[in-house]
């Protein structure tokens, strides 16, 4: 099990936290596997925010036949508790 810490904009970041998006698409450079945990931390151009959360793989699927290289993650809570700064909001 590896811990993969990870950008994710606003507009992603926002809906993962909400717990209505459940997977991800990431190019697999990182050769995720399940049982892996992503810290999600929010980055705005140029900086973080100080919000992030952790959600460990379920499933990866490979996506050849949509762009090579890259995977879908899907993904449950993996803490029971998630930072969320005001400034982000």
């Amino acid at each position: 099990m590896k811990i993969h810490q990870l950008k994710i904009l606003p507009e992603h970041f926002d809906p993962v936290f909400q717990g209505i998006k459940t997977a991800e698409v990431r190019y697999n450079d990182r050769q995720y596997q399940v049982g892996d945990v992503l810290e999600l931390k929010e980055w705005i151009p140029d900086r973080f925010t100080g919000s992030k959360l952790w959600r460990t793989v379920l499933h990866v699927a490979e996506l050849k036949d949509f762009k090579d290289g890259y995977v879908l993650l899907s993904l449950r809570p993996s803490f029971s508790y998630e930072i969320r700064t005001t400034e982000s909001l």
